[in-house]
């Protein structure tokens, strides 16, 4: 925006008076040269968009070769995706893992997340976090129990209302299912709304 002030005052555009302009001036925001002034706003954005949801429940999850839904689904998150398209994502868990006979044990767990909404994404290995256990020698049944989490960066997003769902898998050839509780996930925007 130009405004010359070499003739009489400008009344100045909408909402930004000659008073406004001469304070701006002194601030730094405005500056002229030959009786031609240059006058910069900036805008800013708004905070992040934020979701976070967690599910206590301790739930099983049974050997399978996709993401798939616990007895009770999820947690989600559900944010408003800017104009910058891009996202951070926390998932997490605790997951317990267990025997019931001295053999040789070998279990993995993964919780991934589901996009619903104005973007739409199957669950993916590509951010998810994982867990893998394999022992042997043990002479008694047993279980290990470990926390994870894992956070990523995805863009590409287009704009509006998103939902983000965990999803679980568990791998291995263990008898016994893989347990998952604690579960969290976290969706905060990035950038611009």
């Amino acid at each position: 925006m130009t405004i010359d002030l070499s003739g009489p005052p400008p009344s100045g555009p909408p909402g930004f008076s000659r008073r406004h302009l001469l304070v701006s001036a002194a601030c730094g925001l405005a500056g002229g040269v030959a009786g031609t002034w240059a006058v910069i706003r900036f805008r800013v954005p708004g905070p992040p968009d934020v979701d976070a949801a967690t599910v206590a429940a301790v739930e099983a999850a049974r050997v399978t070769e996709r993401f798939v839904d616990l007895p009770t689904p999820g947690p989600s998150a559900t944010v408003i995706v800017g104009r910058s398209g891009r996202c951070t994502v926390t998932v997490g868990a605790t997951i317990v893992y267990g025997s019931s006979t001295d053999d040789v044990l070998s279990q993995g767990g993964a919780v991934a997340f589901e996009l619903t909404g104005a973007n739409a994404r199957p669950p993916s290995l590509a951010g998810a976090g994982r867990s893998f256990l394999s022992v042997s020698g043990v002479e008694h049944p047993y279980t290990v129990t470990q926390s994870f989490t894992a956070t990523t960066v995805i863009d590409g997003l287009r704009p509006g209302r998103t939902t983000f769902t965990a999803k679980y898998r568990a791998d291995g050839n263990a008898p016994v299912p893989v347990f998952f509780s604690h579960r969290t996930i976290h969706v905060s925007t990035l950038g611009s709304r």
